[in-house]
């Protein structure tokens, strides 16, 4: 038994890169997937962070970006009404509940994301903020925020994790590391990237310009095949300029 499940995480909506993300979505279409892991970090959130909003002449609202992701959920359930789809909160989302708790604490779970969002009346499972969510039977996890942000985070983060396989997101950075153990196993991380951009609009620019290292960002997104429910092969895809090679073909 095979099945194939896409991996995509970090599309910091509505600074998303609508190119990079159709390009996306048309390979993954034409995979014919069972399953799409949303890994965290769908919206931004930008206007309730932890530290305001980090430019004033930014003017997304909390509603703009709540309607504009419930839009894009209900496109996505459309083109894909057969296949399972996970939604794992990442620590961008994770801040709706953060800020609830902080200054809202009588509405707390009476509002909710993902009753904002709608995922029950689309069928789409959600998860709290870095579940590590197991792909079937198999060695291979996938998790939002990895141990590890550092320059070699995806070799870091396999030493802290020897004995499983994992897919992260939240880095924004696409890596590959793989360590065999003393007794011959072999074991892989890997950082799925992102599908936002830095510099679209101005908009895009100012969000991301005070983070540092922004400019060594890589779009990318994964897709996971599982043979028998537990041997699973990962093909990390890399996305330049809107465009990607996917079996054979060149997309975008």
């Amino acid at each position: 038994m095979i099945t194939t499940t896409a991996v995509i995480n970090d599309l910091h909506r509505p600074f998303h890169d609508p190119v990079a993300l159709e390009t996306t979505l048309k390979i993954i279409e034409d995979a014919n997937v069972d399953r799409i892991v949303l890994n965290g970090d769908v919206l931004d959130m930008y206007n309730i962070n932890s530290h305001g909003p980090t430019h004033p002449l930014v003017g997304t609202l909390l509603i703009d970006e709540i309607d504009d992701t419930r839009m894009w959920l209900q496109d996505l359930r459309a083109r894909f009404p057969k296949q399972e789809i996970v939604f794992l909160y990442g620590n961008h989302e994770d801040r709706f509940e953060r800020f609830m708790v902080q200054n809202c604490k009588a509405l707390f779970k009476l509002i909710s994301l993902q009753k904002l969002l709608g995922l029950k009346n689309l069928n789409i499972h959600f998860e709290p903020y870095n579940t590590r969510y197991r792909l079937e039977k198999s060695n291979l996890y996938i998790q939002h925020s990895p141990p590890s942000y550092g320059k070699n985070g995806a070799m870091t983060s396999l030493e802290r994790d020897i004995d499983q396989d994992s897919i992260y997101g939240c880095s924004h950075r696409e890596q590959k590391a793989v360590k065999t153990s003393k007794g011959g196993k072999k074991y892989t991380c890997y950082y799925n990237g992102w599908l936002g951009s830095t510099d679209l609009t101005v908009a895009h620019r100012k969000v991301f310009s005070y983070v540092k290292g922004h400019q060594n960002w890589q779009q990318c997104f994964c897709i996971v095949t599982v043979e028998n429910k537990k041997h699973a092969f990962v093909e990390q895809i890399s996305i330049q300029n809107g465009r990607a090679l996917y079996g054979g073909y060149i997309y975008g």
